[in-house]
């Protein structure tokens, strides 16, 4: 069943040696190594920060299985394979503080009983997906997102923004859950976790198996018509964009542009600096003959009420507030915390750079970790 959480490895020289993951379209993801011994049947996750392994795959075959109580062991014949980062994009490191760190927000969510995520790039960065304002991050290389007025005002706008998207689309939806996300996907369904609201709109959380999600900045990997409200899968409107552009596409090949370009952005474009982006047709709605846009909350237009509604209700229903990978700059975001704080709702803030809470006193707890090393560690010590 997509995310159910495994362990997969054995025994050596006294002691295990583990890769910590879940299973997701029929293969195990795994995101965390881990070490234990023989005389520590549990096992002691150590040194997290050195053993990290982003995102692996292992096939889902050549394995016996032995169950215990929340996971299942694996032996596997395989060897898995390494799945790349986005090029030249450094996940930026905490203060390596990690267990002490799992153990403040164990206790965190312990105390409150029942809390509401905030989520933010952070959460996704090792999945390989960049994020915004890191130093290696989109933003500190310049990159600026296309604003909504900028999409709707002009062909040339959406021309350039289609051809970008033809070149990044295929590596950003080819991304996995990380273990930060299966963390809180566990966390959900043992009754910790009463709603996540993420800005991110790359859909893991959902694909982690975490059901109570509201995609506060919608989704990537869906277009919608601006007249009639028509929706298609992204990839299927992409495929038929590609089709109509046939000799546009071997041109930008060519030119060393090719579909599925490592360069991701967070929001799935890429660099295309060339003039043919101008002579793509793009494809319009194929019920109206309108204009089709990712659903998507672009810089300068507004969430939708029924987000709004939604997250603040999740807010509402919980005891407690944690903020996970997000600098919460965008006011959608913050306006959920002054929301919580006034109605006097603890928040945590896990996020290795500077945020909009900090020097607020709105927090309670403060972390400069890596979401991918304090969440799974934080699950583990609440089973």
């Amino acid at each position: 069943a997509t995310g159910f959480p495994c362990w997969v490895g054995g025994w050596r020289g006294g002691r295990g040696v583990s890769l910590f993951g879940n299973v997701v379209d029929g293969r195990c993801i795994v995101s965390l190594l881990m070490l234990s011994s023989k005389d520590q049947p549990g096992g002691m996750m150590i040194k997290s920060r050195q053993l990290f392994v982003p995102s692996l795959e292992v096939p889902w075959g050549h394995r016996r299985a032995s169950f215990s109580t929340t996971n299942f062991r694996m032996a596997l014949a395989k060897q898995p394979a390494q799945v790349d980062l986005a090029t030249d994009f450094v996940i930026p490191e905490g203060d390596g503080n990690v267990t002490q760190a799992s153990q403040a927000l164990a206790k965190f969510i312990r105390q409150c009983k029942r809390v509401s995520f905030i989520t933010g790039a952070g959460m996704s960065t090792a999945s390989g997906i960049p994020d915004y304002r890191s130093p290696t991050g989109a933003y500190s290389k310049g990159h600026k997102p296309i604003t909504h007025k900028e999409f709707v005002d002009k062909e040339s706008n959406r021309q350039r923004y289609w051809s970008r998207s033809l070149v990044g689309y295929k590596t950003f939806a080819s991304k996995k859950p990380n273990v930060g996300h299966f963390a809180l996907s566990n966390l959900e369904r043992r009754g910790f976790v009463e709603g996540l609201i993420t800005q991110n709109v790359d859909g893991l959380h959902t694909r982690a198996g975490s059901e109570k999600v509201v995609e506060l900045h919608g989704t990537g990997h869906v277009v919608r018509c601006l007249s009639c409200g028509t929706k298609r899968p992204r990839l299927e409107y992409e495929t038929e964009m590609v089709e109509k552009n046939a000799s546009w596409v071997g041109e930008l090949n060519s030119m060393g542009f090719e579909s599925g370009d490592p360069s991701v952005r967070p929001d799935g474009d890429a660099d295309v600096n060339s003039q043919l982006m101008y002579s793509l047709e793009v494809v319009p709605c194929a019920v109206c003959n309108g204009v089709m846009k990712p659903d998507v909350v672009f810089f300068g237009d507004g969430v939708s009420m029924e987000s709004k509604t939604a997250a603040f209700g999740i807010v509402d229903s919980s005891n407690g507030l944690v903020i996970a990978g997000s600098s919460v700059q965008v006011y959608s975001a913050f306006s959920l915390i002054l929301h919580a704080a006034k109605k006097h709702i603890p928040i945590a803030v896990v996020n290795i750079g500077e945020t909009r809470v900090d020097n607020t006193g709105l927090e309670s707890l403060r972390l400069h970790e890596r979401c991918d090393m304090v969440l799974p560690e934080t699950a583990e010590m609440l089973s």
